[in-house]
């Protein structure tokens, strides 16, 4: 929430809050004494400062949870792949999948703004279809934050975004069904009916909230000759805190 700011010569304080939002006030801010929010305050010496401040700092409100998770999406370009990638921290680390960005040569990052910004490899999971980049973007951004998955129950709605099909932010709804072991494979994956194409690999699933719930990884495509839609797997999120947790905020 964006709150109005005073006309008068004083003090002004801004705060980011979990979800990314900016907030300004005359007044501190009543947090919890455990908020890891941290308040920045400032003095102003006129109107016009105060303008100026809320012009260039300020960012618009996402209108809904979901809104604001297109907002820290962007879409991975690579030499040969199109994929997709979120923000988990203020100062552009991101999350994608391995094999976005495996062999993928020069990467750049397409922000919703549609600003292209050059996109590094920090670190490759070697358990998880998973991988931290790093958008060089100039200054602070908002960012997702991840929940747990243990209580997540079958039939709960959930969000895929991602680049499907090439179409930036796209954003596909469907339901959670189960945890599964594909093949034998001792990694288990997060089942959901969201429809997901070519692009959405390394997009956040999202509940309701907009918090992540998992890694968009893949789907099934057939079987045995037969198209299947509605089955598709994402690398549940709890994985992100067991082996990326520095780079989360």
């Amino acid at each position: 929430m964006l709150l109005s700011m005073p006309s008068q010569a004083g003090k002004i304080y801004k705060w980011i809050d979990e979800r990314g939002v900016v907030h300004f006030s005359d007044r501190p801010p009543n947090l919890p004494d455990a908020s890891k929010v941290q308040v920045e305050e400032r003095e102003l010496s006129s109107e016009n400062n105060v303008e100026k401040s809320s012009e260039s700092e300020a960012k618009p409100l996402a209108r809904s949870p979901i809104e604001f998770v297109t907002n820290c999406t962007f879409t991975i370009k690579g030499d040969k792949k199109v994929g997709t990638g979120f923000l988990v921290s203020s100062t552009g680390y991101g999350v994608t999948c391995r094999h976005v960005v495996e062999g993928s040569g020069e990467l750049t990052a397409l922000m919703s703004d549609q600003q292209e910004h050059q996109l590094n490899v920090i670190t490759l999971s070697g358990n998880h279809d998973l991988a931290v980049v790093q958008v060089m973007i100039p200054k602070k951004s908002s960012f997702l934050s991840i929940r747990e998955t243990d209580n997540l129950v079958p039939g709960e709605r959930l969000f895929a975004v991602g680049a499907s099909a090439g179409l930036q932010a796209t954003v596909t709804d469907g339901v959670f069904t189960a945890f599964r072991k594909l093949d034998g494979a001792e990694v288990e994956l997060l089942q959901f009916s969201a429809p997901v194409n070519p692009g959405n690999s390394g997009g956040p699933l999202v509940d309701e909230t907009g918090k992540v719930v998992g890694v968009v990884s893949q789907k099934f495509l057939a079987q045995r000759g037969i198209p299947i839609t509605g089955v598709g797997f994402a690398v549940p999120s709890r994985h992100l805190r067991e082996e990326f947790a520095n780079y989360l905020e």
